[in-house]
């Protein structure tokens, strides 16, 4: 099949979220099983050094009435993936990805439309017939609708089905109806069962009704996205699409998470006593200024200070804890200056239990992940996540939230502990700093005092394996649905 992958960000290139680790692996899977795949990306000024080396060809793109933009596609690769960067000036010379630091810029619907048209002209103008488009969040999201709309009439398109992955359902892109005219959506489409959306134009809410197929990335959260308490206030959309939403849950790069070949590390290791880990989490505990301690307790945090990573429940339990309970704690994250100035005044009152790491640091995050005992993750919602999956791999036993990817990947330890043969963690359901802090408790009172069955843990969460290669097979079945199957037909499309 021929593939063209449309994406804001690819791991290695540019990346703020899960969607690059996505961009970048699922694409080179996909190669690797035979198929022809190009990704489309906006040629930003942060990459200068990189694509201004590559060759160019200038064409014009016409994004609605009104605007027809010239453009030019540099041609180049990506550790063997082929990358069409499209350069345009005026949407990405300019500091930043989708904001400048502060605020988001007023002209993204615009800025990414630009990308996302002129990714479906570069193939006719290379006459690259894809197979199947596959689009990525809101910032692409409106290549099934030009495909049914612009493209409706032009046999170059006719057999070419369209694909919309969701990594995170809250980012839609609300913003103000005058943007209608410009990014080409007809005024008819601004209605609310489309793209209208209490008085606002939604361009993940409508272009969610011109895909031939959705997907996302993990079974659990394809399930509540069809919820009014899980869909970020557009779930009728997810239950009424033209084929069910499709859970596909993403896979782990091994060659970059592997604790027998991690670079990064004091010491490597391939099982959880063989004395490696111990070394890792004491240089960890040196590394990080806490009390050495080869005992105690040592639990972890890697995130993003958002909402939606469940921090303002975990603030008050890791104030209990370091009142009440012997452990410590190593967190590396950025974000919210609230959030920010309160794990940096439980780090003053305990220096050598709690220690925060304001911002992100590659070498360091790995190291947190094979020094800790236990990693905490109790997102509010979580697409797939990624962190308990690098657990499971260095032997760090994950809590989680009974949600999205994190139900999937995780199998948790029951009351009973009959299950010790298949379980790899800890999970709670209620939304509660009581439900997080009596698993919490529970997870150490395991460490404590069986050791056995935390072993247990251990091992069983580093044999596990999520592999791209399955999750690539996957897709590439979804792929082959669609193509079987007529174009979904939006009923105002003509």
């Amino acid at each position: 099949m021929k593939i063209l992958f449309i994406a804001s960000e690819v791991e290695g290139l540019v990346k703020t979220g899960g969607l690059a680790d996505v961009a970048y692996a699922l694409p080179k899977e996909l190669q690797r099983l035979g198929h022809d795949v190009r990704i489309v990306m906006p040629a930003y000024r942060s990459l200068n050094d990189i694509w201004m080396q590559w060759p160019k060809r200038q064409f014009s793109t016409k994004i609605s009435y009104f605007n027809t933009e010239t453009v030019d596609a540099r041609y180049g690769e990506h550790e063997d993936l082929p990358i069409i960067a499209i350069d345009h000036p005026a949407s990405f010379d300019r500091n930043g990805i989708y904001d400048d630091g502060h605020d988001a810029f007023y002209d993204n619907p615009y800025r990414f439309t630009v990308m996302t048209k002129a990714a479906l002209d570069w193939c006719k103008l290379e006459n690259w017939q894809p197979d199947i488009v596959h689009a990525n969040d809101w910032q692409s999201s409106l290549a099934g609708f030009f495909l049914q709309e612009h493209y409706r009439h032009d046999p170059f398109f006719s057999a070419t089905r369209s694909v919309l992955s969701i990594h995170n359902g809250a980012y839609q892109m609300h913003c103000d109806p005058k943007w209608l005219a410009q990014v080409g959506i007809d005024q008819r489409f601004y209605n609310p069962s489309d793209f209208e959306d209490n008085g606002h134009l939604n361009m993940l809410k409508g272009a969610l009704g011109f895909a031939d197929g959705v997907t996302t990335v993990s079974p659990g959260y394809a399930a509540e996205l069809t919820t009014p308490i899980g869909g970020h206030g557009i779930d009728f959309k997810f239950r009424n699409l033209h084929r069910p939403i499709v859970g596909i849950l993403n896979g782990c790069d091994y060659d970059q998470w592997n604790p027998e070949t991690d670079p990064w590390l004091l010491a490597q290791f391939a099982t959880p006593d063989d004395g490696g880990k111990a070394r890792c989490k004491l240089g960890l505990q040196r590394e990080m200024g806490l009390s050495i301690d080869a005992k105690v307790p040592l639990l972890a945090t890697i995130c993003r200070l958002v909402d939606q990573k469940g921090i303002t429940y975990l603030i008050p339990v890791f104030k209990e804890l370091m009142a009440n309970h012997n452990c410590q704690v190593a967190m590396l994250g950025s974000g919210d200056p609230l959030l920010v100035a309160q794990l940096e005044q439980i780090q003053a009152e305990f220096p050598d239990r709690f220690r925060f790491v304001n911002g992100y640091d590659a070498g360091l995050s790995h190291r947190i992940e094979a020094g800790s005992d236990a990693f905490l993750m109790p997102s509010i919602f979580e697409p797939c996540g990624l962190n308990q999956i690098y657990s499971l791999r260095y032997g760090t036993v994950p809590l989680v939230r009974e949600v999205g990817g994190l139900q999937d990947s995780v199998c948790r330890l029951s009351k009973s502990e009959r299950n010790l043969k298949s379980a790899t963690g800890f999970m709670f359901s209620e939304l509660s700093e009581a439900a997080l802090l009596e698993e919490v408790l529970r997870m150490l009172n395991v460490y404590q005092h069986k050791q056995t069955q935390w072993k247990a843990l251990q091992r069983n969460g580093m044999a596990k394996r999520f592999s791209w290669k399955k999750s690539a097979c996957q897709y590439q079945e979804f792929y082959r649905l669609l193509l079987d199957a007529p174009r979904a037909e939006h009923p105002l499309a003509i």
